[in-house]
């Protein structure tokens, strides 16, 4: 993949959406790609508790009631999320859609994922909390869109991406997401490659596996060079994100590594570091 073609950015749950949609459309214009706004929101009943001792009453005329007040607050709250959309990413000249629906966002997405290359979800752990009936689950898009998964900090609204960091382990999903990531790859100024060890006995393997992946960069038009970085293993993405801001990148390319344990995800140290608390845009890969 040496473009992209089509885009998605979640468009919602608050204001706070606008810098990542502004992202989003900058993207779009540096790839002539296609911008899918996305916002979804599940309708989820209040549970109605009675004093200790007495048996709950269920009304029907009380439960239809609360349904359509809920729909229409969900249903407002997507307005407000296609309307900053709008505002945001509609002008002449680029290519633009909508998709909005009442169902759990999680559901929606995995299956609206279709339409894109590439998924631009926020990390606001904050609206995820106080509104989680129209909020996406970062890692449970990343374990089940099927697409690379560009994760946004709250309040960035730019990726240059001229410098970028690749975060290597000689995994199926490493490997993916260099593939996915090769649009940005191939336009940066300079792709550092690194892969974190241990101990210096396995630097010149690592080396070697790092070299193989630059040179491959090379071959596709990028300027990449590679480094092996000594580390504990419980320092890995601390030692990441050093080597990312001594390389003056702005995004993290990395594989997504998970598994499914009963009904949630659980995911690798370094993903799930990743996912809850990097400082800079990343995209990941399963």
């Amino acid at each position: 993949m040496m473009s992209y073609a089509a885009l998605m950015v979640h468009a919602g749950p608050n204001a706070a959406a606008e810098a990542r949609i502004r992202l989003a459309a900058d993207l779009a214009d540096r790839f002539d790609a296609a911008l899918i706004g996305f916002a979804s929101g599940a309708i989820i009943l209040p549970a109605f508790m009675a004093p200790p001792g007495i048996a709950p009453v269920f009304s029907p005329a009380l439960t239809n009631e609360v349904f359509e007040a809920e729909q229409q607050r969900v249903e407002a709250e997507l307005r407000a999320a296609h309307e900053r959309f709008r505002a945001v990413a509609e002008r002449e000249g680029r290519s633009t859609g909508w998709r909005s629906f009442l169902e759990q966002p999680a559901d929606a997405l995995a299956r609206e994922a279709r339409a894109a290359d590439l998924l631009i979800l926020g990390r606001d752990r904050e609206a995820s909390q106080s509104e989680p009936y129209c909020a996406v689950d970062v890692g449970d898009a990343l374990m089940r869109a099927g697409r690379p998964v560009l994760v946004v900090p709250p309040g960035i609204s730019v990726l240059e991406a001229r410098r970028v960091l690749v975060a290597w382990k000689d995994t199926r999903e490493a490997r993916r997401a260099v593939a996915d990531a090769l649009p940005l790859l191939t336009g940066a100024e300079e792709v550092l490659v690194v892969e974190a060890i241990p101990d210096v006995e396995e630097r010149e393997l690592a080396l070697r596996r790092v070299s193989d992946v630059a040179a491959l960069l090379a071959r596709h038009g990028a300027t990449a060079r590679g480094e092996a970085l000594e580390t504990s293993e419980r320092a890995v993405t601390d030692d990441l994100l050093l080597a990312a801001e001594r390389h003056g990148a702005d995004l993290i390319v990395a594989g997504g590594y998970g598994h499914a344990r009963l009904r949630e995800w659980a995911f690798g140290g370094v993903t799930r570091d990743l996912l809850a608390r990097c400082p800079k845009c990343c995209l990941l890969s399963h």
